[in-house]
């Protein structure tokens, strides 16, 4: 009953004040706060410039990534930022057009380099049985590693936690050998004891586009077109390109003309 008068004011107030609800992960330099508190990030401010020519204002919600994807199925949250398209998430969510794209890499220990310098590619990482993989619940991380995931000799060497801190804890401490990780991400640890020169790129998997996703309980395919139409126009203005530079990514254009 608490879920349907949540979702009937929801829809409602979508309707009167033009807002919806967007759940936001920790998740830095895509989402986050800053020491004063204030919400920031590349997919924050993308997502504000989209909504701007939308119509429409964000009501953020800071919650787990796993319950980000819970609640979107209720329809209780009614946008995620970052997401890629899987057969799972099209059960009960719909996909915008791409905003920009992400790079999935294998991260290691820069003292262990040297050790898995043979690996060059990700049939070779398969065939190295003592490499073992952190990766976090309820993440996609691409056509690619998806597959690779699903081999069952890959299975038991997966490790699944829910917060990127704990896959660090278990890299630094020899329990995994790497965990896969977009390499922006690296820039949390500029400055904090060194982490971040302690750590090293292994092998580059792929880069994928990335959309917002729409809980299929509380908006409207109509709503979808309606951001649709802003993304398109976000990315022929000037300020794309400029909320891409503050954060040093190139333009979602420039990415497929050098990956086609």
């Amino acid at each position: 009953m608490y879920r349907l008068l949540l979702l009937w004011c929801l829809c409602c107030q979508a309707t009167a004040q033009e807002s919806l609800v967007v759940g936001w992960v920790d998740w830095q330099p895509f989402s986050y706060r800053n020491e004063q508190q204030q919400l920031r990030g590349l997919d924050v401010e993308l997502l504000n410039a989209i909504f701007l020519r939308a119509g429409y204002q964000a009501k953020f919600s800071e919650m787990p990534w796993a319950r980000v994807l819970h609640e979107l199925k209720f329809g209780t949250v009614q946008l995620a930022m970052s997401a890629n398209i899987t057969a799972e998430r099209q059960q009960y969510a719909r996909f915008s057009h791409p905003y920009r794209e992400e790079e999935t890499a294998i991260v290691i220990r820069r003292q262990d380099a040297e050790r898995w310098r043979g690996i060059t590619t990700l049939e070779q990482l398969i065939n190295t049985p003592d490499f073992h993989i952190g990766v976090l619940k309820g993440f996609d991380y691409g056509n690619t590693f998806r597959q690779l995931m699903a081999r069952p000799e890959l299975q038991p060497r997966l490790q699944m936690r829910l917060r990127l801190d704990q896959l660090l804890k278990m890299l630094q401490g020899g329990r995994i050998q790497g965990f896969i990780l977009d390499p922006h991400r690296l820039q949390e640890w500029q400055g904090k004891d060194g982490v971040q020169d302690k750590l090293y790129i292994l092998l580059h998997i792929e880069q994928t586009p990335v959309h917002l996703m729409l809980s299929k309980e509380s908006t409207t395919e109509a709503q979808l077109q309606r951001i649709n139409q802003a993304i398109d126009q976000l990315k022929q203005s000037p300020d794309y390109q400029q909320i891409l530079d503050r954060y040093q990514f190139r333009s979602l254009h420039s990415q497929e003309n050098t990956h086609k």
